[in-house]
Parts: C-alpha cells; sequence; structure tokens
C-alpha cells in the first residue's frame, strides 16, 4: 500500500502548475526563456489560442506559464528577479531603428541592435 501511496505524491510532483499568466505570448515566450535558461522545464499554454480572441472570452484564451509542480518554488524565484525588473527599468527606444522595446530586452526585437545604456 505504501508505494502506491509514495507514486501517487511522485506523479503529483510532475504535473504542470501556472506560475504566470502573461499579457501576451511575447511575455510568455520571455518568461518561459528566462524558466528554461535556469535548466527548468516549461510549457505555454493557450499561445495558439491568441488569434481566436474575440471569438472566444479573453479569460479562455489567456496565455500562461507553466512548470512541473516540483520545480515551482525554484520558477517562483526567477519570476521574482523578472518582475522586480520589469517594473523598475523604463522602457527603451532603439537608437537604430526608433522601434519600442520593453524593458528587458537587451536587443531591439526589430533591428537586433544592442541596448544602449
Amino acid at each position: 500500500m505504501q508505494n502506491i501511496n509514495n507514486n501517487n505524491s511522485t506523479d503529483s510532483s510532475f504535473q504542470w502548475v501556472t506560475i504566470y499568466k502573461a499579457e501576451n505570448t511575447l511575455e510568455a515566450n520571455i518568461v518561459k526563456g528566462l524558466i528554461q535558461t535556469a535548466g527548468i522545464e516549461c510549457k505555454i499554454k493557450g499561445e495558439m489560442l491568441q488569434g481566436a480572441l474575440g471569438e472566444i472570452p479573453y479569460d479562455q484564451a489567456q496565455v500562461s506559464v507553466q512548470v512541473y509542480a516540483i520545480k515551482e518554488r525554484h520558477a517562483r524565484q526567477i519570476l521574482v528577479n523578472y518582475q522586480q525588473v520589469k517594473q523598475s527599468a523604463p522602457d527603451w527606444v532603439c537608437p537604430n531603428c526608433n522601434e519600442h522595446n520593453g524593458s528587458t530586452f537587451d536587443f531591439c526585437w526589430s533591428c537586433e541592435t544592442l541596448k544602449n545604456d
């Protein structure tokens, strides 16, 4: 009997849990990249539903980032750092193409010019 219970607790460690609800697909992919860089497997849920906005309710088409439950704590630490940078750093305009870039971008998303600090 104990082995069955232990297997169930192990299985719950490898269930996907939502750790972040993104504003859009781009932000979800930024967060996914940060988490994967730390060696944590993750996935984006709802990414393909963004094209259906307007036909389906917003809350059903929301993009979220998920990790295995066993890695949730580590992933949330990464998110705390991401949110602090996002709130404290201003957005910037590319000196090459004048494109508006979010504070978390080190390179212009349009022309790939390095951010000047």
